[in-house]
């Protein structure tokens, strides 16, 4: 509705030990540079995800480290979709890496 770009993850493509996790970052990286310095909006779509489809703990932890600061502040919004129990656990046992994001207004 606010006219900002949007980006959409689809989780369940990500397949432990099928994808590159290091080619995955930098393919973010690239679509998102020409977007990151105004707001954008980002969805991740959780639908059939499993313990297939989750991130490394090392792996979670860079994506933090290598994203610019400049795309962190212009996120007008993260929607979280179909968020099942296994994500809410997930996010329980690596809630030292997420705490950052707890509490975050534009996390709806």
């Amino acid at each position: 509705k606010s006219g900002n770009p949007v980006f959409y993850y689809i989780a369940r493509r990500y397949k432990i030990g099928e994808t590159n996790g290091d080619l995955l970052i930098y393919h973010v990286i690239l679509t998102l540079k020409p977007f990151c310095h105004k707001p954008f909006e980002l969805v991740v779509d959780f639908t059939h995800t499993c313990s297939d489809n989750r991130f490394r703990t090392e792996f979670l932890q860079k994506w933090f480290v290598v994203l610019p600061q400049v795309a962190y502040e212009n996120i007008h919004g993260a929607y979280l979709y179909n968020c099942n129990s296994w994500v809410r656990e997930y996010t329980k046992f690596h809630d030292r890496i997420l705490m950052p994001l707890k509490g975050n207004r534009k996390l709806v």
